[in-house]
């Protein structure tokens, strides 16, 4: 078969970071022939560090002129939608960048782009493709959990504003720690709850230190243009009962980071980072973690180029599906109007 004819739209730190290196190491499946930034500058320079042959500047162009079969797309978020349908019109399948979009419209209109043109449309929640949240799946998917009532998602840094690039345009991002950070946390935690439908939804942002000269290991950041949220907060109601309690920050005032999700069953619980497996049993409390057998824990990244790509080459749905990635936004979507009304927002 012939190598699938890949471009790149958009090569920040995550295309250089991620997709492109993605790419390049699957050279048996993918010629990895254009990729197009808005800066000229950015994007030969990223060419000549890769060794691609081809840079453009109009995305509408690379399209027209490279008859590619797939594409990455790494650019701010507000730029998703209109870069994915115009691919998906074209007949090239499509990896986005989380979110999926900027509001359930425009996310619906991409999955209506890809149905209609029969092509895949996948996008990046790379935290799935960790050795913990596969084994945490296994796990839940064994029914040892037995029903969970009980999810808990913390996306916590303490400090990790980014400071480069468009992170903190309200226009170009749609927001802050929450939509940038947070949605990873909680795609993994509805993917490894088997996606219950959720019926509402009670949030609360805030913007505290990102307004005011701090204290910020990234590095600095404009602070008198800061325009989003750098923490937020919701409470998750599910069908069935689930509740999920949910925190995201990019600058907060605790002890430290935290990055987990953990789950409380009527048979045992789990915390997914770092895994381990919490219940009663021989008249004790036991708290079990795993040795990890070499290979587990390969780079993720590559894992989520594979998956597309093999996605692509076997005709199937990928791990990460359109619905999935829907609801999502949907969900983030209904924070920010939540806390905007100061009122729950009902999605059922």
């Amino acid at each position: 078969m012939a190598r699938l004819r890949v471009g790149v739209v958009g090569t920040g730190g995550i295309a250089r970071n991620r997709h492109i290196p993605g790419y390049v190491k699957l050279q048996d499946e993918v010629d990895l022939v254009a990729i197009c930034d808005v800066s000229k500058d950015v994007v030969t320079r990223t060419a000549s560090e890769f060794g691609i042959e081809k840079a453009y500047t109009d995305y509408r162009e690379m399209f027209d002129c490279e008859k590619l079969d797939a594409i990455s797309v790494c650019t701010p978020n507000s730029f998703h939608a209109p870069i994915s349908i115009a691919a998906l019109e074209r007949g090239i399948h499509v990896l986005c960048e989380k979110p999926l979009a900027l509001c359930p419209e425009e996310a619906k209109n991409m999955i209506r782009a890809a149905e209609q043109a029969g092509k895949t449309l996948m996008t990046g929640f790379h935290y799935r493709f960790q050795a913990e949240a596969q084994a945490a799946k296994r796990v839940i998917e064994s029914g040892e959990l037995g029903d969970i009532y009980m999810v808990r998602v913390q996306a916590i840094r303490r400090r990790g504003i980014p400071g480069w690039g468009v992170f903190t345009n309200r226009s170009l991002q749609g927001g802050g720690a929450m939509i940038d950070f947070g949605v990873h946390l909680l795609d993994l935690a509805l993917w490894l709850a088997g996606n219950p439908k959720v019926v509402e939804v009670t949030g609360v942002i805030s913007a505290h230190l990102g307004t005011q000269p701090n204290v910020n290991p990234w590095g600095p950041w404009d602070h008198e243009h800061f325009e989003v949220e750098d923490h937020a907060a919701a409470f998750i109601r599910c069908e069935h009962g689930m509740a999920m309690q949910f925190e995201a920050s990019w600058a907060l005032n605790v002890a430290q980071s935290v990055e987990n999700v953990s789950f409380s069953g009527t048979h045992a619980g789990l915390d997914v980072f770092p895994f381990q497996l919490n219940k009663a049993a021989h008249g004790m409390l036991l708290n079990t973690k795993p040795a990890w057998m070499p290979g587990e824990q390969d780079n993720v990244g590559d894992l989520e180029i594979a998956e597309f790509v093999h996605s692509i080459l076997e005709e199937r749905t990928p791990l990460v599906t359109v619905q999935q990635a829907l609801q999502v936004t949907e969900i983030v979507d209904a924070m920010y109007r939540s806390a905007e009304r100061r009122a729950s927002i009902q999605l059922a």
